[in-house]
């Protein structure tokens, strides 16, 4: 639905900067589970892994769309196979500085490390640094002050003389301070790396990174997609991850790594006894073929899928949230809610389950509930536009237009091609008989989204109001074509179809809204209105009845049920 979004890519360079991350020659007593082997035939061994994934967006300058989302998808996928993993999101300059400590103290009990960072980072002078979202970098020169070297991430994981070390720099971000400066440098230098270390870089010197159409930019994308696969090599691993890449970018992004790891590491070994097993099948796996069930609303199928996955890794937090949207789809909110309350207890910096999970309030009205959860989301990750588009949900319900309009604009100021925001920032117009810019909106999200139902709807109900129905007839009809399950679509042509006296065919849209929703207050009382003209009372004052029970404060029903009455007496 969103076409890639291309930007420019600073490559930190680590030349001269010559660093070691040598193989211990004493391994220490192991005791998390991954495979290390120097064949194939070997047995596995049990060794720690250890990482920290940090990532950072809310920067005043310039800050990022996918940084936390990353991270956050990351850490989970690192613990499903294995690791401890400290997660920082949006930290300052002491925060990094202590969870470097703290990763370094870990490191020394031997094993894998892996440092993974998503932000901005820059280089100054041939130095390479991470910044904090707090830095203030008004000239070249405070960077020495208020970044992190990566020079020092690389020494600690030295020192620490641990077996194997990976370094995944996703900072393929402009340099927002560069406007600033005098000058600014970008590019990388070749890097010599000692035995037993693997540094990965989002995209080649100079290169060009995709921010990817969904939560994930498209590297970390490709990363989660191969991380999991059973008894891949790591080197392996990135090469499929550059061979998608280059496909899905054609050719603009070219991931980079240099490696001298000794001896063979997959992020996700399954030993041929385990794979044999019939349950040997891998939570990544099962929580795939629940996307894909998702994503074609084979409900049923997608909570199988999510069940085997949670049952082979209760830890899974994005199964949970994810199985949640179904059993929101379904209207099955004690589960939806379930679900997102066991993925913030299992991640309780889950950004998108608190999103999720506002959802689930805002559906059962509970407004201040919906309002908690998405200040929390957009709390722990100030990027994340969906909070802000469902956060203007729920404002717009309240009629706080002020409050909606504002969480539109920062949802699209964050994704310009987020058509949906452009279609409800369009509603608020509407209601506020702001026609011109209510079609604007509309105009613009089917731009983006040709395909967007919801926005030919709405644009049909300003054409109703102005009176122009054929123009509003052909909307709907559109609506109707893309989603014949559409009830909004068929009550509003049937108050098009009413408004022209053409009675048998309104009764016939307002019939089949009912049927697809049987629960649709307003077609009920619309259909009334039918009846009411037509002076067959008694169905008139059935459905004005009915619409109420659905719903008391459906509008105009109780008064049309009352001049229904009047009119039946007075026959």
């Amino acid at each position: 639905m969103k076409p890639q979004l291309l930007k420019l890519c600073l490559i930190l360079s680590l030349f001269p900067l010559i660093f070691s991350l040598v193989s211990c020659q004493n391994q220490q007593p192991q005791d998390r589970g991954i495979t290390i082997t120097t064949n194939q035939s070997q047995s596995q061994q049990k060794q720690r892994r250890t990482a920290l994934v940090i990532g950072n967006a809310s920067y005043q300058d310039n800050p990022l769309k996918n940084s936390i989302n990353d991270a956050e998808a990351m850490a989970n996928a690192l613990k499903d196979v294995g690791f401890d993993v400290i997660l920082l999101e949006n930290a300052d300059l002491k925060q990094i500085e202590n969870a470097i400590d703290t990763f370094h103290h870990q490191l020394k009990a031997g094993g894998v490390g892996l440092f993974y960072y998503a932000g901005h980072g820059i280089q100054v002078d041939g130095e390479n640094y991470l910044i904090p979202v707090n830095a203030k970098l008004d000239v070249a020169e405070d960077v020495r002050y208020e970044a992190i070297p990566v020079g020092k991430v690389l020494a600690r994981m030295e020192d620490a003389a641990n077996q194997m070390n990976i370094v995944i720099l996703d900072a393929c971000r402009n340099n927002p301070f560069a406007r600033k400066w005098r000058s600014s440098q970008r590019g990388l230098a070749p890097i010599q790396s000692a035995r037993g270390a693997l540094i990965a870089f989002a995209t080649e010197p100079g290169g060009v990174a995709a921010d990817g159409e969904g939560e994930n930019g498209l590297y970390t994308s490709f990363l989660l997609k191969h991380l999991k696969t059973p008894n891949l090599d790591v080197e392996l691993m990135f090469k499929r991850v550059r061979e998608d890449l280059v496909q899905a970018t054609q050719n603009k992004q070219v991931p980079w790594e240099y490696s001298s790891l000794v001896g063979d590491f997959s992020f996700n070994p399954v030993t041929v006894a385990q794979s044999s097993q019939p349950n040997s099948t891998t939570a990544e796996t099962y929580f795939k073929q629940g996307e894909d069930y998702r994503n074609n609303n084979q409900y049923d199928k997608a909570i199988a899928a999510y069940n085997k996955a949670i049952e082979v890794n209760p830890q899974y937090a994005e199964a949970y949230k994810n199985r949640g949207i179904v059993y929101l789809d379904l209207k099955d909110y004690d589960k939806a809610m379930a679900d997102n309350n066991k993925a913030i207890e299992v991640n309780p910096q889950y950004s998108n389950a608190y999103n999720n999970r506002g959802n689930v309030y805002s559906d059962l009205k509970e407004y201040d509930k919906a309002m908690a959860d998405y200040n929390k989301a957009i709390e722990i990750n100030p990027q994340l536009f969906q909070a802000y588009y469902n956060r203007g949900n729920v404002y717009r319900d309240l009629k706080e237009y002020d409050k909606a309009m504002a969480d539109y604009n920062k949802t699209i100021e964050i994704n310009p091609q987020y058509a949906m925001a452009y279609n409800n920032r369009g509603v608020v117009y509407d209601d506020l008989k702001e026609y011109d810019k209510a079609m604007a909106d509309y105009n613009k999200a089917i731009e983006i989204n040709p395909q967007l139902f919801q926005a030919y709807n709405n644009r049909g109900n300003v054409y109703d109001d102005l009176k122009e129905y054929d123009k509003a007839m052909a909307d709907y009809n559109k609506a109707i074509e893309i989603n014949p399950q559409f009830a909004e679509a068929y009550n509003n042509r049937g108050n098009v179809y009413s408004d022209l006296k053409e009675y048998d065919k309104a009764m016939a849209d307002y019939n089949k809204a009912i049927e697809i929703d049987p629960q649709y207050a307003g077609a009920y009382n619309n259909r009334g209105n039918v009846y009411s003209d037509l002076k067959e009372y008694d169905k008139a004052i059935k459905d004005y009845n009915k619409a109420l029970e659905i719903d008391p404060k459906v509008p105009y029903a109780s008064n049309n049920k009352k001049l229904a009455e009047e009119a039946k007496r007075n026959q």
